[in-house]
Order: structure tokens, then C-alpha cells, then sequence
């Protein structure tokens, strides 16, 4: 068994140790897929096309293994095999050419990102759980993935949708039953209280997550959001950040992000982008330009608005952050992030609280989407 000596020496100890089996946050998978995304689009014409039909057969290859597609032909295993040997296996020696299976918690995966490692040939089981269950309520498991989703609910624990309208499909907050259940936070019984209550049934001991979510028609646990994190916008409309964060982290030339706007008009977010993918995109690469300066270009500023809003095509129009602002990288020496990679949120909005305000007051510049603001 090894233990990584932290996200900076990640990929060195995935080559060192060699693992067969890999715990990890999402953060590890995403580095990868961003680290291969750029590579793909800093090659030539011809090596971008090579790995483009390597990663599009490796998907339809895992589809078929998904039982979601059907076999390749002929011609394709052959494409595959040797596509596979040229360009997918170079991408799996990233975890150390030994990785057979992969498991994701801590924070919501992103669907593309399982894909990506479907697509390689590494499959990855995103589960979900709390301390306090012990620490899981439901995964996926192999032979029965669902991308997007955590997985069936546990033999012997009982989840219930709490506030949903009723039946499968509706969102509310994920609650669970079962053995798993801790008895109680120790010498805090109001805290305790604040989170177990009895279930719908009446009769068993029921554990609030604080989490949103529905359970499908598939059977699979889907998780949306966290309740704690929801707010209103200055129309009353409800906004969930979270899968708005995940979309435009997608991009490969922003790093991390946080989404705020809660009794405001609209939303903006906190960007911290790829500095490394962006010199490259923009020509710096080779120039001595220094952070400050990229921060106040405008081609730099253009690339980061445009990606918003290619990687928010699913979201709602009153959703979609509007302004942003380009800040520092969020660490746990910053306290901005948590030992397991997850973002502080309300830390990073109370540090760079001034200069929300003053982008909503139009002090700083740092807008976009100006014709949408007027048409909306």
C-alpha cells in the first residue's frame, strides 16, 4: 500500500509505487484528463487527430464493456489495438501501467471525467458517503457503473429523498437508515439531534446529509448539490452552485472555481486559472510575462469568458455567472481548501468579499456578457 505525499507529487508516486487499486478525490483524475487535453491540443495537426480516434474508439471500446453499446467491428478492434498500443497505454502509464480499477469520493466527479477514463481503459467507481455513515451510503461498482451517478445504495441501508415532491426523480435532501448510522457526535447531544431524527416510517433512526439528490428510475443515487450551499438571487430564484462550478472547471485553462451571488442580481465567480495551458494558448509560453500582466489581458481575459460560457451550455440563462474575477489558487496553507481537496467556499467568498462588491458595483473591471445583462 502506498499513501500519496500530497497533490504536488502526485504523478511521481503513481510511477513509483505502481498501484492495482487507487483511492483518490477527483482532483488526481481531472490532472490527468487536463494534462492529456493539453497535450492534444498543443500537438500537430496530425498527432492531435491520432490521440482525438484513440480516445473516440477507447470510448465506444468501453461503451461495449459497459453493456451500453454494441462490440467493434473487425476494422475497429483493429484501429483499437493498435491505437490502444500507440496512445491509450502511454496514458494509463500516467497511474504507474499497472492500474486495473479505480475508486472516486470526497467530491462530485464530474461525468466527462469518467468517461475520459473509461475511455482509456481504467475504470473508475465513484461512491458516496459521510463519516457519520461509516463513511459509505452507496457506490458503483464493476459491471454496474452509471457515469454522473454514485451507484446503488448499499445492501442493508435505506436512503429517502427528504422534501421531495414524491416517487423517483424528485430532489431533496438524501437522508439514510441502516447500521451505518453513527450513534451519535460524543457529549453532543443537541448536534446529534440537529442531524438524527426519526424516519418516515416512524420507527428507525434516520441520518440527514445535508446534501441534495434524487434517486433515479435506474436505481442509482444521483448527488446535485449541498443544501448549505444553495441561495436566492435578488429575483428569488434559487441557484445551486455546485454544477456550475463543475462546468466550467471543465475547462482546461481554469483551475479551480467558486460561483457566489446570493440576494445579488446575478452570479459572478472566482477564477483561478491553468497558468501553464494559457501562456501556451495564448503565445506567452516562451515570453517573460509575468502573472499580473496575464491577469489584465485581454486576450487572456476573452479566452476565460468564452470558456465560461462554452462549458455553461447545459446551464440555466439566470444561473450563468455574468462577471468574474481572476484570484489566487485556493490551498489548505490558505485554508481555502480541506485536507481532502474540497473548496471552502464560504472562506473564499468572505476573503475576496470586497471585490465581489465592487464588481457588482462596477468598480472593478472584470464584466462580460454585457448584451445578455441588457437583454435579460
Amino acid at each position: 500500500m502506498g499513501i500519496c505525499r500530497g497533490i504536488p507529487h502526485i504523478l511521481d508516486d503513481l510511477r513509483l509505487v505502481q498501484p492495482t487499486v487507487l483511492f483518490a478525490v477527483p482532483t488526481l483524475y481531472k490532472r490527468v484528463y487536463d494534462g492529456v487535453i493539453n497535450i492534444m491540443n498543443n500537438a500537430s495537426p496530425i498527432e492531435k487527430k491520432i490521440m482525438q480516434a484513440a480516445l473516440h474508439i477507447g470510448k465506444a471500446n468501453a461503451a461495449h464493456k459497459n453493456g451500453i453499446a454494441p462490440p467493434l467491428g473487425f476494422i475497429d478492434r483493429l484501429k483499437f489495438k493498435l491505437l490502444d498500443e500507440v496512445v491509450l497505454a502511454k496514458i494509463r502509464g500516467r497511474f504507474g501501467n499497472n492500474l486495473r480499477v479505480g475508486f472516486v469520493a470526497g467530491a462530485a466527479c464530474p461525468r466527462e471525467i469518467i468517461e475520459f477514463m473509461d475511455s482509456i481503459g481504467i475504470a473508475v467507481c465513484e461512491g458516496y458517503g459521510l463519516t457519520e455513515t461509516s463513511p459509505v451510503i452507496a457506490m458503483n461498482v464493476l459491471g454496474r457503473r452509471k457515469a454522473g451517478s454514485v451507484g446503488h445504495v448499499l445492501n442493508g441501508v435505506q436512503v429517502w429523498i427528504v422534501d421531495a415532491a414524491d416517487g423517483n426523480g424528485e430532489e431533496g435532501e438524501i437522508c439514510c437508515s441502516g447500521p451505518n448510522v453513527m450513534r451519535g457526535y460524543h457529549n453532543n447531544l443537541d448536534a446529534t439531534n440537529e442531524v438524527i431524527t426519526l424516519s418516515p416510517d416512524g420507527k428507525t433512526r434516520m441520518f440527514h446529509t445535508g446534501d441534495l439528490g434524487k434517486v433515479g428510475e435506474d436505481g442509482n443515487l444521483y448527488v446535485t448539490g449541498r443544501i448549505k450551499e444553495l441561495y436566492k438571487l435578488e429575483n428569488g430564484k434559487y441557484v445551486c452552485p455546485t454544477p456550475i462550478e463543475q462546468a466550467i472547471s471543465m475547462s482546461r485553462f481554469i483551475s479551480q472555481v467558486v460561483v457566489c451571488g446570493a440576494n445579488k442580481p446575478h452570479n459572478v465567480a472566482l477564477i483561478v486559472p491553468d497558468w501553464v495551458a494559457i501562456r501556451s494558448e495564448v503565445g506567452f509560453a516562451d515570453l517573460d510575462v509575468s502573472e499580473e500582466e496575464l491577469v489584465n489581458n485581454d486576450r487572456v481575459r476573452g479566452l476565460i469568458a468564452s470558456e465560461i460560457k462554452w462549458n455553461c451550455f447545459d446551464i440555466k440563462r439566470y444561473e450563468l455567472p455574468r462577471n468574474f474575477l481572476i484570484v489566487a489558487p485556493f490551498t489548505a496553507e490558505n485554508n481555502m481548501l480541506t485536507p481532502k481537496m474540497s473548496i471552502r467556499r464560504h472562506v473564499v467568498i468572505k476573503t475576496y468579499g470586497d471585490m465581489i462588491e465592487d464588481l457588482y458595483n462596477g468598480n472593478i473591471d472584470g464584466d462580460f456578457h454585457k448584451d445578455e445583462q441588457k437583454s435579460a
